[in-house]
């Protein structure tokens, strides 16, 4: 056996233990009814702050930073050959298992363990089970990384259609999960044939694929009891009917509401031919026309919990704000403010839904960090011999209490940004919410809400 430090299998092991122990069969009194988790795709303190800068300015704070319970959480990650080395640095299929299935998992994979692809069940599984409506809401495409991590089993996050599943010549894609070699087929066939009460977000194109059989995935979702809108007319219309539901508002990931004023983004730091710096020009932020009539992540929750909230036995919800981490990807800060903005909305309005509910946990945390945060400009170390300033891309903001703020891409040039290994904040309020504080693993929330709810 490699020789490794003591502290590696021992938080792997104690992950293990948490996992196990909030199983069923080891069932505990229920504290909660329902629960609602929240996920903002690439949070930590930096991203937090810088939207909270923008929108509510230096000395202001969103909703769920007043929640009365709050803890930090390691984001755990180990190596897909060898499960017992930890990867410093996680992606969301990684940490939507950890949320989702209690499981420390490889980058990646979807509700299966690493090295060996066990299927582990999730939250909105269990819940199911034990006779729970469930529900996902999400700006990204259903079957992205984290909420597939809810819903379905598989090795290849990728793998989010019937024609994503084949081999390529650069990525061996999910040949063992086609159903023809016994396997559940591509993320949207689960989808398609899942427990699942509702879904809203974009992916239609993943639907819109045939299957091994030649029948297209949004026909087996219609056989398996789902009905299908595409736009906000859709939705109204269905509004009480009952039944599962999918919504499916874009072809993939959903257009995010703002965008920097004519398209501005982060750039490189660019100098003069005697060396001073140019500095970048800032800009605001301003709405996204390509948004268009799309229900908001506020709109879609509203909806969800309406529909929800009439399970005679609770439900379970999660609802991920997926383009924080896209558009940091891009490095386009009014992108990723935008949608961290729409995050807090959501939240307000499941603690609306809560003040009527008392009996219902809300759960906000994040399944990895991101590269972006806030540096100083000029530079503090400008009046030296040899100026330093930041590699990577610079984008400066102006906010809306007239100051200007800089935020520094620092990974690439030309290229995505990249997730780091920092710990994630997580933010808790009703039954349940108490077991959130001190240091956490990312692991452990699947725990939380599973004692809440006593499954």
């Amino acid at each position: 056996m490699r020789n490794v430090p003591s502290v590696v299998p021992w938080a792997l092991a104690s992950a293990v233990v948490l996992a196990l122990s909030a199983t069923p069969g080891a069932r505990q009194p229920a504290v909660a009814r329902s629960a609602i988790v929240f996920i903002g795709d690439g949070v930590d303190d930096h991203q937090l702050t810088i939207a909270r800068n923008y929108l509510l300015g230096a000395g202001g704070g969103f909703s769920f930073e007043y929640f009365p319970y709050r803890a930090g959480a390691r984001v755990l990650t180990v190596l897909e050959s060898d499960p017992s080395i930890p990867e410093y640095v996680g992606d969301s299929a990684s940490g939507g298992t950890a949320i989702a299935a209690g499981v420390v998992t490889s980058r990646g994979r979807i509700a299966t363990r690493a090295g060996n692809g066990q299927a582990v069940p999730t939250m909105l599984e269990l819940a199911a089970a034990a006779g729970k409506w469930t529900g996902i809401v999400t700006t990204s495409s259903v079957t992205d990384a984290t909420p597939a991590s809810f819903v379905a089993h598989i090795n290849r996050r990728f793998c989010q259609g019937p024609d994503d599943m084949g081999p390529t010549p650069t990525d061996p894609r999910c040949p063992e999960a086609l159903k023809a070699n016994g396997g559940l087929g591509s993320i949207a066939e689960q989808i398609a044939v899942s427990d699942v009460d509702l879904l809203l977000g974009g992916g239609y194109r993943h639907f819109d694929q045939l299957d091994e059989s030649r029948v297209s995935v949004v026909r087996r979702a219609r056989d398996a009891g789902y009905r299908l809108v595409r736009d906000v007319a859709g939705l109204d219309a269905i509004e009480g009917a009952p039944g599962k539901l999918i919504g499916l508002f874009g072809d993939d990931t959903l257009p995010v509401e703002w965008v920097g004023e004519a398209d501005a983004r982060a750039r490189p730091v660019e100098f003069e031919s005697d060396g001073s710096v140019i500095d970048p020009q800032p800009f605001r932020c301003v709405d996204n026309p390509a948004f268009g009539s799309r229900p908001t992540l506020e709109a879609m929750t509203e909806f969800a919990l309406e529909r929800l909230g009439a399970a005679p036995d609770g439900f379970v919800l999660m609802v991920e704000s997926a383009s924080i981490d896209k558009q940091a990807h891009q490095g386009r800060p009014c992108g990723q403010i935008g949608e961290t903005r729409a995050l807090d909305q959501a939240v307000r309005v499941a603690a609306s839904f809560q003040e009527q509910h008392p009996d219902t946990l809300i759960l906000v945390s994040s399944d990895h960090g991101h590269a972006a945060q806030i540096i100083p400009w000029p530079s503090l170390f400008a009046s030296r011999a040899e100026p330093q300033y930041p590699p990577g891309k610079v984008a400066r903001v102006r906010t809306l209490e007239g100051g200007v703020m800089t935020v520094s891409y620092g990974t690439n040039e030309n290229y995505l940004e990249e997730h780091t290994g920092t710990q994630v904040p997580v933010f808790a309020r009703g039954p349940g919410g108490e077991s959130v504080r001190g240091l956490m693993r990312q692991s452990d929330l699947f725990g939380v809400v599973l004692r809440a709810l006593g499954l």
